[in-house]
């Protein structure tokens, strides 16, 4: 196999020429309306990426319309099989409509039963799911992420930071989008690049890819 899955493939098309007409201001649609996605070469770089890393366990805080959701699922694919419907990505999104726009984007690429979409406001959500783990005395082993992807809000990501990389197994990657551009975020992202330059056992960069991309491992 190489190529990406025929299913996904068509949906990821059909989104690819979506995000270029919100780029060249063709649609007129809000900022809600939007799928503000990440770039084509980001996501052939993530799904790469989760390739190489063998990932099998994602959670992703910003859906949107499942633009980078299906880039891990075809990753996810690529290495195991369609998973026999195991949840293998969580992904969270507060808006009502992108989770309905991203719930028939899965179904049309044939990946919604790989995927549970979590529906709230993300930081509430994250504490919910990581305290209701601790309280259950769930496994480490089965608790632990491969791979984190932060696309939301950015005034909270220090704090999403903080609360899910108890849950990243050593090895384990996350990537923060936005870290470049557009100019509105470079505030916010610098306060959450040197926080997590400071935080023990983590390696980071930035990668000049789409709008700008950190990546960072987690050592120990």
């Amino acid at each position: 196999m190489d190529r990406l899955d025929s299913k996904i493939a068509l949906v990821l098309s059909k989104l690819d020429k979506q995000a270029l007409e919100e780029r060249s201001n063709k649609n007129n649609l809000s900022k809600e309306e939007m799928m503000l996605s990440i770039t084509h070469d980001t996501g052939l770089f993530l799904n790469i990426l989760l390739i190489a890393n063998k990932a099998k366990r994602i959670l992703e805080v910003g859906t949107s319309a499942g633009y980078s959701t299906l880039w891990f699922a075809d990753a996810i694919i690529y290495n195991y099989g369609h998973n026999n419907g195991t949840k293998a990505i969580t992904t969270i999104e507060s808006n009502p409509t992108k989770v309905t726009r991203a719930r028939r984007n899965f179904v049309e690429a044939g990946v919604d039963d790989m995927i549970e979409i979590v529906e709230g406001n993300a930081l509430h959500k994250l504490k919910t799911l990581f305290n209701f783990h601790n309280q259950m005395n769930f496994s480490q082993k089965k608790e632990e992420f491969d791979f984190i992807f932060f696309d939301a809000d950015k005034e909270n990501l220090i704090k999403y930071f903080d609360i899910v990389i108890p849950f990243v197994r050593i090895g384990g990657i996350l990537v923060a989008d936005n870290a470049l551009f557009p100019d509105e975020y470079r505030a916010v992202m610098a306060k959450y690049l040197a926080h997590i330059k400071k935080a023990k056992n983590i390696r980071s960069v930035t990668l000049p890819i789409g709008n700008g991309e950190e990546l960072s491992i987690k050592l120990g």
